[in-house]
């Protein structure tokens, strides 16, 4: 009597482990062509890759608890049971991670909506730097004295985004100071003199050389010049070069700060 009932359980446990064993396998193959329509799929769209990785993820983890929980149920495991440590354990994985949902959540804004690239040069929550890599945590930048930097992806979505990247153009503005006594059409022209002899500004739009304000102890100008905006920075600190040079050439004064003591003695 004893022999058959342990031959009866025998025979159903290994009933069950054989479907299950069966199951598992079907819904392998089932995952694997799901996986592969979405790869067809996704590489026939314009959706960036990042974003078809991280779906691709999101389905086979779904997935395969799914089968999961279809397995232990073919194996006589309570799926109400089940169900409920899963959720318990979602809904504690989700608090502890709430800060990296939120990173995630803006990661995958910043790949939708590409306020910016890699390869561009960006300013947002107080840090500067070409864009290296985008992730769906963090950005990762390398600052122009190549510094690694590694900004959660909350913080940019968070503030404003400086793209200086985007456009093809990019004006650099230069305050230039001269005595009141100095010309200042002289001063014009030895301004556009320089934005003419180099070849990275360009002539259209035309440099602008105008009067900015009126100072203390000497006459601001406003020098503008337009150059592409990989060409920012030569032509920028070409510029504060060529000025001093130039304006001691043709004796224009740039004045600085002075302080007059007068001191009275009393008799």
């Amino acid at each position: 009597m004893n022999t058959d009932f342990v031959l009866e359980k025998a025979q159903a446990i290994g009933e069950h482990v054989l479907a299950a064993a069966v199951t598992f396998i079907i819904g392998l193959i089932i995952i694997d062509l799901i996986l592969m329509f979405i790869d067809k799929t996704a590489s026939r769209s314009r959706l960036d890759k990042i974003v078809v990785g991280y779906l691709r993820i999101c389905v086979k983890t779904v997935l395969f608890i799914i089968l999961a929980v279809i397995v232990l149920s073919t194996l006589g495991v309570s799926v109400v049971s089940l169900v409920a440590l899963l959720s318990a354990a979602a809904a504690a994985i989700a608090l502890g991670l709430q800060n990296s949902l939120s990173n995630l959540a803006a990661g995958i804004l910043i790949i939708v909506n590409k306020p910016f690239e890699a390869g561009d040069f960006i300013e947002s929550a107080g840090q500067s730097g070409v864009v290296d890599e985008i992730h769906l945590f963090n950005c990762r930048l390398h600052t122009l004295d190549n510094k690694y930097v590694v900004v959660p992806n909350n913080t940019l979505i968070g503030n404003v985004i400086v793209n200086c990247s985007r456009k093809e153009a990019r004006r650099v503005d230069v305050k230039v100071n001269i005595g009141y006594g100095d010309d200042i059409d002289q001063a014009r022209r030895v301004l556009l003199d320089i934005a003419a002899a180099n070849e990275k500004i360009l002539q259209d739009p035309e440099p602008f050389v105008g009067v900015a304000a009126h100072k203390d102890a000497s006459v601001e100008l406003d020098f503008r010049a337009w150059c592409a905006s990989d060409n920012y920075w030569p032509v920028f600190y070409y510029l504060q070069e060529e000025v001093l040079r130039r304006f001691k050439q043709e004796d224009i004064s740039i004045p600085y700060p002075q302080l007059d003591v007068h001191i009275e003695r009393e008799v």
